[in-house]
């Protein structure tokens, strides 16, 4: 109940300013973190900047908006992958992290690996679960994950823990035990994916280059076979016509002779 009341009243507060710019003939930038609202008429032509998780968004409205949520017109930015109550201060994870932004995933995971810390164990932890959801939402046929790279690190605070420590004279210390929550945002590096997708085409066009050459190369060969097997059945029948006409006159100058004989 009081969450709808506070919606209202943001509701309210929305459609006051902009009745106060109409009134005063002004134009001007509106601050909202009031997500939920749906957009009215009144709001047509002015900008609104809306809350989307991590910073403020311009967006002009239109007629075609109208009867939409401030959400769904500004989406919300969300972590790749996230760890919650990490038992790190906030100061040291970041330490960590700063190390790591814009690195591509690999080169990322190589430096977590080798440094030697526990907030470094963590994040490398939280990295490899973010190139898993990554993967699983783009799929691994459209995404490479050498094409990935660190965008943002996000380390915000989390509860403190009161602990005592017990020290001489009977007195007593007392001691924080601080958490943190840990947000890695993953993005697609487009110069290496379109690298990629120009040497797929490039291997492509050379594939298909040496089927068609090697089409070509079959088709000369089939009449240069057809012309070798039909000068060999020429050479045959000729090798065969000529062994019987020997034959044949062989046989002619045996009789020749046979017949000499018996006149003689």
């Amino acid at each position: 109940m009081a969450q709808d009341i506070q919606q209202r009243v943001r509701r309210d507060s929305i459609l006051n300013k902009i009745q106060e710019l109409d009134s005063a003939d002004r134009k001007k930038v509106i601050k909202t973190q009031a997500r939920r609202s749906r957009i009215k008429e009144e709001y047509v032509g002015h900008t609104l900047s809306i809350f989307n998780g991590q910073d403020y968004t311009n967006v002009h409205i239109t007629s075609d908006m109208i009867g939409r949520t401030l959400g769904k017109v500004a989406p919300r930015i969300t972590p790749t992958a996230c760890s919650k109550f990490l038992s790190i201060p906030p100061r040291k994870m970041r330490q960590v992290g700063s190390l790591v932004v814009g690195l591509p995933v690999e080169k990322a995971l190589d430096v977590l690996n080798f440094t030697p810390k526990i907030a470094a164990h963590h994040m490398a932890k939280t990295l490899k679960a973010a190139v898993a959801n990554k993967l699983s939402v783009e799929g691994t046929a459209n995404l490479d994950p050498e094409h990935l790279y660190v965008s943002q690190i996000v380390v915000n605070p989390g509860p403190s823990a009161k602990r005592i420590q017990y020290r001489s004279m009977g007195r007593v210390y007392r001691l924080r035990k601080r958490f943190c929550h840990l947000d890695i945002y993953l993005d697609i590096n487009e110069r290496k994916q379109r690298e990629a997708e120009a040497l797929a085409e490039t291997k492509a066009k050379k594939g298909k280059a040496k089927k068609t050459a090697k089409k070509k190369t079959v088709a000369k060969k089939a009449p240069a076979k057809k012309k070798a097997a039909a000068k060999k059945a020429t050479t045959k029948k000729t090798a065969v016509k000529k062994t019987a006409a020997k034959k044949t006159t062989a046989k002619k100058s045996s009789n020749k002779t046979a017949g000499q004989d018996k006149k003689k």
